[in-house]
C-alpha cells in the first residue's frame, strides 16, 4: 500500500510535468555523512547515506524521489550498575522531497529547501523478535546549499530533520548532516 502511494505521486508529478515537457530537468544525487538522533537515549550518532533522483519542473523547483539508509550508533548508558551491550538501529526510508531554490545545473552558489514525506523502517538486531517489522510514515524538512561546479555537477550539502510517527502517538527524530555530489542530465 504504502509504496503504491509512493508511485502514484511520483507518477503524478511526471503527469503534471508533461505539459513542459522541453522544461524538465532530470539528475542523480547521492549524499553520505552523519545520522544524528534528536532526544533519543536508546541510539548514538552513526552514518547516513542517500540516493537520490531529481525531476527538475521549473528553474528553482524540483522533485527529488530518495532512498536512505542510516546506522545509530550503539547506545551509552552512563547509570552505575547497569551494563549496556544494545547495538544501534539502522533506520532505512524512501519518500518523495519537494525542493526550492537551487537551480538545476547552473554554476555558483545557491541556497535551497526542502520538505517531504516517506516511509520509514527502523530494525535492531537484538529486537527482532519483538519489532512489527511495518513501515512508519514521517516528515522531512531541511535546508541546504548547491555549489554548480559545472553546468552538470554540483556540490550539495544538506541538513535534513526526519520525523518519524510510532506506535502510541509518538515519535522519533533525527538529523541527518550531508555532503554529496549531483549530476544532471542534459543540462549545457
Amino acid at each position: 500500500m504504502s509504496k503504491r502511494i509512493i508511485l502514484i505521486g511520483f507518477c503524478l508529478i511526471l503527469m503534471a510535468a508533461s505539459g513542459h515537457a522541453e522544461a524538465i530537468k532530470l539528475g542523480l544525487g547521492a549524499s553520505g555523512g552523519l545520522n544524528i538522533p534528536v532526544v533519543q537515549d536508546d541510539q548514538a550518532n552513526g552514518t547516513a547515506f542517500s540516493i537520490r533522483g531529481m525531476v527538475g519542473l521549473m528553474s528553482f523547483v524540483r522533485f527529488e524521489p530518495n532512498v536512505n539508509f542510516a546506522k545509530y550508533g550503539d547506545p551509552s548508558i552512563d547509570e552505575p550498575g547497569i551494563t549496556n551491550n544494545l547495538d544501534g538501529s539502522k533506520l532505512t526510508s524512501y519518500g518523495v522531497d519537494a525542493v526550492l531554490g537551487s537551480p538545476m545545473g547552473a554554476p555558483g552558489l545557491a541556497m535551497f529547501g526542502l520538505a517531504g514525506a516517506g516511509f520509514y523502517k527502523a530494525t535492531r538486531d537484538q529486537t527482532a523478535d519483538f519489532d512489527s517489522g511495518d513501515s512508519d510514515f514521517g516528515w522531512r524538512f531541511g535546508l541546504g546549499v548547491g555549489i554548480g561546479m559545472s553546468s552538470g555537477l554540483a556540490l550539495d550539502v544538506r541538513g535534513v530533520m526526519n520525523l518519524v510517527t510510532v506506535d502510541g502517538g509518538s515519535s522519533k527524530k533525527s538529523i541527518f548532516a550531508q555532503a554529496g555530489l549531483n549530476y544532471f542530465f542534459g543540462v549545457k
